[in-house]
Order: C-alpha cells, then sequence, then structure tokens
C-alpha cells in the first residue's frame, strides 16, 4: 500500500470530525483512500469511519472493500472478547474479587457507538491481594500468562483473547511513573455488584492524560488518544472537580502536556486552523502508529539527548530501571547488570542492520536539528 501523504492525513480528520459531530464529508480532492485505510489502520480508528466511508459515492469500490472487510474482522472479534470479558468478570464477582475498569472499556461510552471504540486487549484493574486468585481464574478459563512482570499480568487466548489485569496502574521501574494512591478511595461501588468498582471521572481523565504521556515520551503515540480525551472532555467537562485534577496533574509534571494536548485535539476536531507549531505536534500523533514505532522512540529518545554522541551514549548505557525493564531478572538479581550491558552490546553488534538503521535515523534527525 502507498504511504499517505498530508492530503490523506487532513481527510482522515476531516472524516473523524464528520463522524464525532454527525455531518456529512465533503467530497475528496486528490486523497488516495487506500493509502488513508493504512493509517486508519495504524491509528486503529478503521471502525470509526467505515460507516461514513461505505456511505460516500466518490470513495472507491477497492478502498470500500479493505475497510469493510477490516471492520466486519473486528467487529467479530470485539463481540467475542465482549463474550469472554462477561465470563471473566462474572468470575471475579464471584470469587469476590474487587476490581474495576480501565481505559477503553470505560471511553468506549463516550463514541457515538460503542463499536467505534477499538481496544487491542481489556485492561481491568483487581486487587492486588488477590493476584493469585485472579491469576488461577485465567488458567481455569483456557488463558496462559504471557507477562508476569511489571504492573500488570497479561493473558492470552487463542484466536485473539487478551487480557491485562492490572495490580497497579503505572509500573514503579518505568520511565513514567505517577502514583495513583487513592484510586479504589476514589471509585465508587457499583449498585448491583459489590465488587465492582468505578474509577471516579477526574480519575478517568488523569490517568488517560497519565496514560497518553507514557506513551508519547516513550515513542510517541496515537491520535485515538487525542480524540479519547476530546471526546471524554465534550460530554464531562463541567461536571469535573478541576482543582483535583490541576493539583494531580501539576503533581506529576503534566499540566502543560494536558494544555498541549487538549487544545491540539480541540483544534483537530473542530477543524479549526493548525499553525505550523501544530503540524509539527500532529507529527508525533500522526506518524508513529497507534502507540509509537521504533522511529518515534529514536526520535523521543534523540530529543532527551543533546546531541548525536550524548545520544549514543545514552543507548550504550540505559538507566538502571529501563535496564530492570528491558531485563526483569535484573530486579530480583542485579548483580548481572554488567553481564546484561555486554550482553546488549553483542546483541546491537551482531544485529547489524537494526543498529545500522538506527544510526542512519539519528544522522538524518541531527541535520534536521
Amino acid at each position: 500500500m502507498p504511504k499517505q501523504t498530508w492530503k490523506e492525513t487532513e481527510y482522515l480528520l476531516h472524516l473523524v470530525c464528520c463522524v464525532l459531530h454527525s455531518k456529512e464529508p465533503k467530497k475528496a480532492q486528490g486523497v488516495d483512500f487506500c493509502a488513508l485505510f493504512e493509517l486508519a489502520k495504524e491509528q486503529e480508528i478503521y471502525n470509526l469511519i467505515n460507516g461514513i466511508v461505505q456511505a460516500a459515492d466518490f470513495v472507491d469500490k477497492e478502498a470500500k472493500e479493505l475497510f469493510r472487510n477490516q471492520s466486519m474482522s473486528e467487529l467479530n472479534r470485539m463481540i467475542a472478547i465482549s463474550s469472554q470479558r462477561s465470563i471473566l468478570l462474572s468470575k471475579l464477582s464471584e470469587n469476590k474479587i474487587n476490581h474495576m475498569l480501565l481505559k477503553g472499556l470505560i471511553l468506549k461510552d463516550y463514541y457515538p457507538k460503542e463499536s467505534m471504540r477499538q481496544m487491542s486487549d481489556n485492561d481491568i484493574l483487581i486487587d492486588e491481594k488477590r493476584r493469585n486468585d485472579a491469576a488461577e481464574i485465567m488458567y481455569e478459563l483456557g488463558y496462559e500468562a504471557e507477562d508476569l512482570t511489571q504492573n500488570s499480568d497479561d493473558f492470552f487466548k487463542e484466536p485473539y483473547y487478551a487480557f491485562e489485569l492490572h495490580r497497579s496502574l503505572f509500573d514503579s521501574e518505568s520511565e513514567f511513573s505517577p502514583r495513583f494512591d487513592n484510586v479504589w478511595k476514589n471509585a465508587k461501588q457499583d449498585e448491583n455488584n459489590e465488587y465492582l468498582y468505578h474509577m471516579s471521572k477526574e480519575d478517568v481523565y488523569i490517568f488517560s492524560i497519565c496514560h497518553m504521556f507514557k506513551h508519547y515520551i516513550k515513542s510517541c503515540c496515537g491520535i485515538r488518544f487525542l480524540i479519547d480525551n476530546y471526546l471524554f472532555l465534550e460530554k464531562e467537562k463541567d461536571n469535573l472537580n478541576w482543582d483535583y485534577i490541576n493539583g494531580e496533574l501539576e503533581k506529576n509534571g503534566l499540566s502543560d502536556y494536558e494544555k498541549q494536548s487538549r487544545e491540539l485535539s480541540k483544534k483537530l476536531f473542530e477543524e479549526k486552523e493548525l499553525d505550523e507549531s501544530d503540524k509539527k505536534l500532529l507529527e508525533n500523533y500522526i506518524n508513529y502508529g497507534l502507540f509509537g514505532n521504533k522511529q518515534g522512540r529514536i526520535i523521543q529518545d534523540y530529543s532527551k539527548s543533546k546531541n548525536k554522541f550524548s545520544y549514543i551514549l545514552r543507548r550504550l548505557f540505559p538507566k538502571k530501571k529501563d535496564m530492570i525493564f528491558n531485563y526483569p531478572v535484573l530486579e530480583k538479581k542485579p548483580y548481572l547488570f554488567p553481564f546484561m550491558l555486554i550482553h546488549r552490546f553483542f546483541k546491537g553488534l551482531f544485529n547489524i542492520k537494526k543498529t545500522s538503521d538506527e544510526l542512519k535515523s539519528v544522522n538524518s534527525i541531527n541535520k534536521e536539528n
């Protein structure tokens, strides 16, 4: 598929605006809809715009087919996962394990249709003390553990059922780890289920900003994060305790980022004119996929370095917490740290093409700066 140009990016954003505000789209001029589909797929928002694409008489048959097939496949997956989620939530309640839905499981209700908000996995916060009991339930339901480190236990079952059972909202060893000490205290107990809790509206927004920022500083992130927060604020902005929100954002150093992302999303999804700085910022949300990619990581790593030499030093000698993140064994066996540095060095040396491509990217960014 061809790579998108600014025309495809601009028109994709226009289609998103039309869906969010129930408007008819303007006729596309010079837009490659197959390239636009690839961009929507990278951003995981093809379900959001599929309906409006199918209704447009100026979209070619091939592109409509791409959208239709991918969206039907995704809808089937979502229906199957919803059934599995209901079973899991029932099991958690039956076993008296306190739990709370997170991320997309909350934010999907703010979209024009629930099915428009795609999810790669299901995130559920559980009582940390009942971690082993929750894991036992997953094994009984036929899931296998994929990752039991960091702040969540990740489980998978064929063909595509993925659940993350969080013990905390962020990993204490990650580059960005805000504290949510009062998340359970602030939550409301469900009226019909004493073991199901609903995160407070304020914490929903703060957590969404924190989650977006975590991905953004690591390797950039996609526009679906901006859509989530835009839709949430459109409905809830007058119902929120902004003194609490602003205090938590300031405590975590996110006041400027929240304002920046909020203002950008308002411009994007209300089709206001973008200035050059807006367009430059938009690149970080549109060019590197939903959760960022290798190129996005290089760009963000370089932005934390003073120059090319500083970048190379950072890559050769990462911070301890970054090494623990990549080599979890170091948490219990810190004496292996120097050996893991050596392992990392030779891994890069023997994977010469990957290392060479990274250096080329760094040289390109260095020239631009």
